[in-house]
């Protein structure tokens, strides 16, 4: 079932691939960005494709297959292309999903150095993105960003009346900013049974990828000792066996679980390659429009098209 889904969505690649290039033949930029918006919307045609793969390599304990899934439907969803309305914290969802399968690395091109607290976005997304700064950027040496006031703010998050698996994911990663591993450990708990009852497409809920993203978070930033003592989540769409494959890996593969042939070989490397770093502007700073508010005008947007730039040159 799996297969006729694959072939079906790369033939209809193909002939997308070849209209755009008679369209936007000598508009990289424009043909690039169609092509990264393309792919962004079929990962929804995948997911019959994805889900056969996950029943797969789970029942067969074939984890670098499992992680060939992951690795794919997270590169495509941190391609730069987009207009969300947020700031930084547009990525959050894809770092931790990205965490699950690919390099720690990518986490400091996701939220470089020297970015501005997140303000303008969904509130979720907000604190989590400022407690991650914190994480990235604050040392006994040096404070860039006001850890008692996040803390303070994603705490009251944490304890509100929102959905759980967003409150669990915020909990989470106060834990690892704490070094507290019974709040880790319950936090994954409830993010496993909260992602369960989220929205989400069915592959996505089959396996909880943000459960994975903070695991690896923590092995991070933890103490060997403190990272042995968590506690892993008793659900169906988190495996331990999967979790202890990952953690054995010297060096993840970048192996995808599709592969793309002639004429659209090229995004094979396009998907391996280093994640796009973030970039945010602010576009309405000096607008003239008597309907933006003094706090419109200052606040930051993702510059997709900047990072779209950079990517493909």
């Amino acid at each position: 079932m799996s297969k006729r889904y694959l072939i079906e969505y790369l033939d209809d690649l193909v002939l997308f691939i070849q209209k755009i290039k008679e369209k936007q033949e000598n508009d990289t930029f424009s043909y690039y960005k169609k092509i990264f918006s393309y792919l962004k919307a079929a990962n929804s045609n995948l997911q019959a494709v994805y889900e056969g793969y996950i029943t797969e390599a789970l029942n067969n304990d074939e984890f670098a297959k499992l992680q060939s899934v992951f690795l794919h439907s997270a590169r495509i969803k941190m391609l730069p292309e987009g207009s969300s309305g947020y700031d930084h914290c547009d990525r959050l969802w894809g770092l931790l999903d990205l965490l699950a399968c690919d390099d720690f690395d990518n986490v400091y091109r996701i939220l470089p150095e020297g970015l501005s607290l997140s303000t303008n976005g969904y509130s979720m997304y907000i604190h989590g993105t400022n407690i991650l700064l914190c994480l990235l950027y604050n040392s006994e040496n040096a404070t860039a960003y006001p850890a008692d006031k996040i803390i303070d703010k994603a705490e009251k998050f944490a304890i509100s009346k929102k959905a759980l698996w967003e409150r669990s994911v915020i909990s989470c990663l106060l834990g690892i900013l704490q070094c507290d591993v019974s709040k880790i450990s319950d936090s994954l708990q409830q993010v496993c049974d909260g992602f369960t009852k989220t929205n989400a497409a069915k592959y996505m809920k089959m396996q909880c990828q943000n459960a994975y993203g903070l695991m690896m978070l923590a092995k991070h930033f933890l103490s060997e000792e403190k990272f042995a003592q968590i506690i892993y989540p008793e659900c169906k769409n988190f495996s331990k066996n999967y979790m202890s494959w990952l953690l054995e890996q010297d060096e993840l593969s970048k192996d995808l679980c599709v592969t793309y042939d002639s004429p659209m070989e090229e995004l094979n490397e396009i998907l391996k390659k280093q994640i796009a770093i973030t970039c945010i502007h602010q576009p309405y700073l000096n607008s003239a429009n008597p309907y933006l508010s003094a706090k419109d005008k200052k606040a930051y947007y993702m510059d997709f098209e900047k990072m779209l730039a950079e990517f493909i040159q």
